[in-house]
């Protein structure tokens, strides 16, 4: 997609609701279009309150759209939880803060001394982020007192997933598993 075609995209009005989200993402359907369709959807939107699910002891990852180019989820997290630090066989993954805060930490692999912290990244309702395949070793974590919540949007839908053990930087590659 040309930058001309980015703008108009950005240019236009808010998206206010779920639906018109999903409806926009398809509508698109270019790698290099998702990003600015994202960026639009307003928080917060109450429309996305039912399909928040809490779990005291991990976090949870629900289903808004999934087809052949792109997989539509929210992220709940309460106080304390944290993702494992993975990445994705995704070409892109756009990060889009609803409610609270996520830090989101990018990891390297030193070849002698395993996993190094690279980058912290505060994510907060209006700072989106976006991930590319090959550099997206990270983890979320809600560090704060109240409950968080991201809506991720991964092109092409996630498939399976590396976890890497924090000490050793080694990986394991499992399926990502349906979302509920």
């Amino acid at each position: 997609m040309n930058i001309h075609a980015v703008r108009a995209i950005m240019n236009v009005g808010p998206i206010t609701t779920i639906r018109e989200l999903v409806r926009e993402l398809l509508r698109h359907r270019d790698l290099g279009a998702y990003g600015g369709v994202l960026a639009r959807y307003a928080v917060p939107s109450r429309d996305l309150e039912p399909y928040f699910r809490w779990n005291s002891r991990h976090y949870t990852r629900t289903c808004i759209n999934r087809n052949e180019d792109f997989e539509l989820l929210v992220i709940c997290y309460e106080p304390g939880q944290r993702t494992s630090i993975h990445d994705y066989d995704s070409q892109m993954a756009w990060i889009h803060p609803v409610l609270g805060e996520v830090v989101e930490e990018r990891f390297t692999i030193h070849p002698t001394s395993g996993l190094e912290l690279g980058l912290e990244i505060h994510l907060r309702p209006g700072t989106d982020d976006s991930l590319t395949s090959g550099s997206s070793i990270h983890r979320f974590t809600n560090r704060g007192p109240q409950r968080a919540v991201t809506l991720n949007l991964y092109a092409r839908p996630m498939s399976k997933w590396r976890v890497y053990d924090e000490g050793t930087g080694s990986a394991t590659v499992s399926p990502a598993g349906p979302p509920r």
